[in-house]
């Protein structure tokens, strides 16, 4: 956890980029596994590359808006991993393709319900994971 914790650090300060956003990111996929069993929400995990501009976009326009954060916040338990720096879960791993950046929402229990690849603008971000959450809750 805490490896995880300097790689965004060095890697924010490196390139100049904030990749937290006003998100409050879990740890470790486990972690987020966990708070995710206990609250009933989807894991949220985004992949990004340190040198992805798209990524940096997410990072620094997505990430800040105030209602992404706070919905994301609300509804989700994120994680994120730099696929350049960090070791992907196995769980993880199994629905990357290799694309930056790729938002995966999973079940607790691991099952993908979806995959988004690249980056949206702040106001269609948003409109695609309520889409994503409104389906969960409705199917569980």
């Amino acid at each position: 956890m805490k490896k995880l914790f300097l790689v965004l650090m060095l890697a924010g300060s490196l390139f100049a980029i904030d990749w937290s956003g006003k998100i409050n990111w879990a740890m470790s996929y486990s972690v987020a596994q966990n708070i995710a069993k206990s609250t009933h929400k989807l894991v949220m995990v985004d992949i990004g590359l340190t040198t992805c501009p798209p990524c940096m976009y997410l990072a620094e326009k997505v990430y800040t808006d105030p209602k992404v954060s706070s919905y994301i916040n609300k509804n989700f338990v994120p994680v994120f991993y730099l696929a350049d720096q960090d070791v992907l879960p196995p769980t993880v791993q199994n629905y990357f393709t290799g694309s930056t950046p790729t938002i995966l929402f999973l079940k607790p229990n691991g099952e993908l319900v979806y995959s988004l690849i690249g980056a949206r603008p702040p106001q269609t971000f948003l409109q695609i994971i309520k889409n994503v959450n409104e389906k969960y809750k409705g199917n569980k």
